[in-house]
């Protein structure tokens, strides 16, 4: 299935063409909130066409290629709804078929991969826009908070950031970042936040009503 496009053609694809330690960024702005989790847009530098994937949540995850355009992007999904929705067919009809206490692991570590291949190279690119040295990105399992960054610039995210939309991740990032700066939550601290990251207190209201559907007690 292709969609003619000014530079090549889109596919849908339910292998990774991202290679491990590429830069990966998030595309904004983020879509509007609809009955169904909006769709994730991702920029691939080394990607040549437009990609579709289906994760196991259902959420769609759409992948750009360098010149790519979210409305190029959204069209190509827009095309594509059948076969999205065949796979959301599938994943359901397997989440009815396995408990979902036996279900829930599979998935946990399907994030968890996907966190340690792209968080890394998304936190990286965002430090060289902003000319940011970073000593050493991990991801971890932290049960309460979604980030920390160390006096000696060493940053942890958690895993569970690829469960949010684009533009709430990004800002827990850009939060990191900012902390090589000015390592405390002062004034100055919310005033570099504001600059680099302009949804900052649309995505604070995000994790403060949503995130904690998000963690273990929670899930």
């Amino acid at each position: 299935m292709q969609l003619s496009l000014s530079f090549g053609a889109g596919e849908t694809d339910q292998r990774d063409p991202i290679a491990p330690g590429t830069s990966v960024v998030p595309v904004g702005p983020e879509p509007p909130a609809s009955e169904e989790r909006p769709p994730i847009f991702l920029r691939h530098r080394r990607a040549r066409r437009y990609i579709l994937r289906v994760l196991p949540d259902g959420t769609v995850q759409v992948t750009l290629p360098a010149r790519g355009t979210l409305r190029e992007a959204r069209a190509f999904m827009h095309t594509q709804r059948a076969w999205i929705e065949r796979q959301r067919g599938r994943r359901a009809a397997r989440r009815r078929e396995h408990p979902a206490s036996a279900l829930r692991p599979l998935v946990e570590r399907w994030y968890r991969q996907e966190a340690e291949r792209c968080l890394p190279s998304e936190l990286m690119a965002l430090a060289g826009q902003h000319g940011i040295e970073v000593a050493r990105v991990t991801v971890r399992d932290q049960r309460s908070r979604w980030g920390a960054c160390s006096s000696k610039g060493a940053i942890t995210l958690n895993w569970r950031l690829m469960r949010v939309p684009a533009f709430v991740r990004e800002y827990v990032l850009l939060h990191e970042l900012m902390h090589r700066r000015e390592l405390n939550h002062s004034r100055r601290f919310w005033r570099l936040v504001a600059a680099c990251c302009p949804r900052h207190r649309e995505a604070r209201e995000w994790l403060k009503r949503e995130g904690k559907r998000l963690w273990p007690d929670h899930a």
